[in-house]
């Protein structure tokens, strides 16, 4: 390291020995600025020179100037509260659905909810399909899982999942004003709308609700009976579907 040497001859007025002050042409340490400013607040404070061009406030001001350059610190914030989550409609296209026991869905009116049916040729007619409008957002990505909502095609009904009593359920809700849905806030009401669609195979579909993690679309082994929520390992239902692009 190269140091250049200024002495500064005694002041007359001050009974302070001679100083050397030692400028480096390398960047300071933290340590070494630290030392600086101590030296330079203890000369401000010993004495008042006369008859100079500058005052103390002054000189000390040029001489930090000449020290200190000025560094920001970025500091990374990436959490899940802290960004915008939310997710956009993309697309809406219709699907023919059906169980992996080949069970399709019928509409039941009362109560209002899905069945999962064994249909004969005679009462295919009766068989609903589903409009899968695929969201995105830029704070997801999991490639894994594709966010989505649902829809039985020709009607204004939505598959949505809420929390009743300690377990979560799916439902039918009537949505009028669609343009609701254009936008969902992954914190917001509307959340229960999304489920997440993960390929498990060959024409093979898991729909996991995305405000209930580990809750899933299912189908119950038995014939004619509701479509519902429920854990992935549960014995008693199916969980994985055919989604065939019409």
């Amino acid at each position: 390291m190269e140091f250049k040497s200024v002495c500064i001859e005694k002041i007359p007025s001050c009974d302070h020995k001679e100083l050397h002050l030692e400028v480096t042409q390398h960047p300071h340490s933290l340590r070494d600025v630290a030392n600086i400013i101590v030296a330079l607040h203890r000369m401000k404070h010993s004495y008042t020179p006369r008859g100079t061009e500058f005052s103390d406030h002054e000189l000390l001001d040029i001489m930090l100037e000449n020290v200190f350059e000025e560094s920001v610190t970025p500091v990374a914030v990436d959490t899940w509260s802290s960004k915008p989550n939310v997710f956009y409609n993309t697309k809406v296209i219709e699907h023919s659905v059906c169980d992996q026991d080949q069970k399709s869905l019928v509409l039941h009116q009362s109560p209002l909810e899905l069945h999962a049916v064994i249909l004969q040729a005679a009462s295919m007619h009766l068989k609903v399909n589903l409009n899968l409008s695929t969201y995105m957002s830029r704070n997801f990505t999991d490639s894994q899982r594709r966010p989505v909502a649902l829809s039985i095609a020709g009607k204004d009904l939505y598959l949505s999942c809420s929390k009743s009593g300690s377990n979560p359920i799916l439902q039918l809700e009537e949505v009028k004003d669609r343009a609701m849905l254009k936008n969902i806030d992954a914190n917001g009401e509307t959340a229960r709308f999304l489920f997440l669609k993960s390929e498990q195979g060959l024409n093979t579909t898991s729909l996991e609700s995305l405000k209930f993690r580990g809750w899933f679309v299912s189908t119950a082994v038995e014939d004619k009976r509701p479509v519902e929520m429920c854990k992935e390992d549960d014995s008693a239902h199916f969980t994985n579907f055919s989604f065939t692009h019409l």
